[in-house]
């Protein structure tokens, strides 16, 4: 009967002194060579530009505050500024009155006839020769000349600053236009003055239309996408324009939709 075949153990070999020669492991010396660390560079973050911004609200108790502040030259920001040149008449309670002269609490009428409450008004010295900061476009003022639109509409001469918006009424719908998409180099036209113009807006506690020397314009609001154009950090930037608001839902719907330039055209075609 075969036996199983057992393993053959190793046979540890022996030094001249007959002890067993026990394996040797190599040790390398440590190395002293200094570690090699990559820097990973990032681009230098670019501050944006800023410019100084005048506001009027009425705070929690009723009482009328002001303030100026510091905050980034971006469209968005601005366009809470630029829209209704000094001496645009508003109808009030009081009959009519300059833009520079109102204040918060005091009621405007809105096309639909009803008054409406001020709640914030903004005011900004406008950039016509492009100087509020490197690579800064002008920003052009537009006059409106008298019964432009029809008979009283405006009345006198109108100017109006880059982001005034103009309701425009085709057979039942309504929308708003950009007054740069109006310019016509005869009725409307774009001018450049050599000195700063100091330009308004105001906000309602609900967006409308109002009558400004006669004319249908609106006052103002974001816009629908303002969340989604501003990230966390410039949203917060943009509200502290309006400390009496705490989001950008407390400025409600937009009354009426609103047109780019480029739709104005192809609706006047």
């Amino acid at each position: 009967m075969s036996q199983p075949l057992s393993r053959a153990r190793p046979v540890a070999s022996r030094t001249a002194f007959g002890s067993p020669e026990l394996p040797v492991r190599r040790v390398d010396p440590p190395s002293h060579s200094a570690w090699t660390v990559r820097r990973t560079s990032f681009p230098e973050r670019t501050p944006l530009p800023l410019r100084r911004y005048d506001i009027l609200w009425r705070d929690a108790r009723g009482g009328i505050r002001d303030a100026q502040l510091n905050a980034p030259a971006l469209p968005l920001f601005e366009s809470a500024f630029t829209a209704f040149a000094r001496g645009a008449l508003l109808p009030t309670r009081q009959g009519a009155v300059a833009i520079e002269d109102l204040l918060p609490g005091d009621e405007v009428e809105t096309t639909e006839g009803d008054f409406v409450p001020v709640d914030w008004l903004g005011s900004v010295a406008l950039d016509t020769q492009g100087r509020r900061a490197p690579g800064a476009h002008p920003e052009p003022l537009y006059r409106i000349t008298a019964d432009a639109f029809g008979l009283g509409r405006p009345t006198p001469d109108l100017v109006l600053g880059p982001a005034a918006r103009l309701l425009i009424r085709h057979a039942a719908s309504r929308a708003l236009a950009p007054i740069r998409g109006l310019v016509d180099g005869v009725s409307v036209v774009e001018m450049r003055p050599p000195a700063a113009v100091r330009c308004y807006h105001l906000r309602l506690t609900r967006h409308a239309a109002i009558r400004v020397n006669g004319l249908e314009l609106e006052s103002f609001h974001p816009g629908p996408t303002a969340n989604t154009e501003l990230s966390g950090e410039l949203r917060a930037k943009f509200l502290t324009l309006f400390p009496h608001l705490g989001t950008l839902a407390e400025f409600g719907r937009p009354c009426h939709p609103r047109l780019t330039p480029a739709e104005r055209l192809a609706r006047a075609s």
